[in-house]
């Protein structure tokens, strides 16, 4: 019985899935529409790219570290968990792997380290905390993010190729869509926070205008 319950959940969750296919194409479309209207990336999207690029270039060719990553992922299950009202019992992290025991668990807690990029949330609030008495280079701190974006997008896809027990318990194909939606919608939220020409509600508006456009061309092929 139980085990029938489970096969009904993951199907229920892969069309879910499915169905949000949309929305990631929506989400897509509308980061980058708003992403190219950042005025304050004009003349700092250089930097960005030389921080993507350097950890690209420094995990391919040099180190990954594996270890900050499995820190920051068990970290992050066991914050959310504790928000959601669960008690921390256990906590492993090392180059080999984590885990954290919580008395709370969901699909949330589950996928959150997956969608929640860590470092650069921690960088954005020292950034704010020390512009808020000094002044701070701006270009080391667009720098920084695009090293922290790209060591989490980069250390997410590589673990998410291995069947990782939080992702194959949620259903493979459904943390997926689910994941790579979610981490656009948070890094728009950082960025929106540092640049005041990105303004979020225009970027969910904008999602919901363009997924809403991909339901109703794909709703027009199978029933015209």
């Amino acid at each position: 019985m139980a085990e029938k319950k489970g096969i009904v959940k993951l199907f229920l969750k892969f069309a879910i899935g499915v169905l949000i296919i949309p929305v990631a194409f929506g989400i897509s479309i509308a980061f980058y529409k708003n992403l190219i209207l950042i005025k304050e990336l004009s003349g700092s999207l250089n930097s960005f790219l030389w921080g993507v690029a350097s950890y690209t270039f420094l995990h391919v060719l040099f180190y990954k570290p594996t270890y900050l990553y499995v820190l920051g992922h068990e970290a992050v299950h066991a914050g959310v968990s504790w928000v959601m009202g669960g008690k921390i019992k256990s906590f492993k992290a090392s180059s080999e792997g984590g885990s954290v025991g919580t008395t709370k668990t969901n699909t949330v807690v589950e996928l959150s380290p997956y969608f929640v990029p860590i470092y650069a949330i921690i960088i954005a609030i020292v950034y704010f905390l020390v512009a808020a008495s000094y002044n701070v280079n701006h270009k080391v701190f667009i720098f920084l993010i695009g090293f922290a974006l790209a060591f989490h997008m980069i250390s997410t896809i590589e673990v998410m190729k291995v069947r990782q027990p939080d992702i194959v318990k949620s259903g493979y194909f459904f943390s997926i869509v689910l994941v790579y939606a979610l981490n656009i919608a948070v890094i728009s939220l950082i960025f929106s926070l540092k640049f005041p020409s990105f303004s979020e509600k225009k970027f969910f508006i904008d999602t919901w205008l363009y997924s809403k456009s991909v339901y109703i061309g794909i709703v027009k092929q199978l029933f015209s």
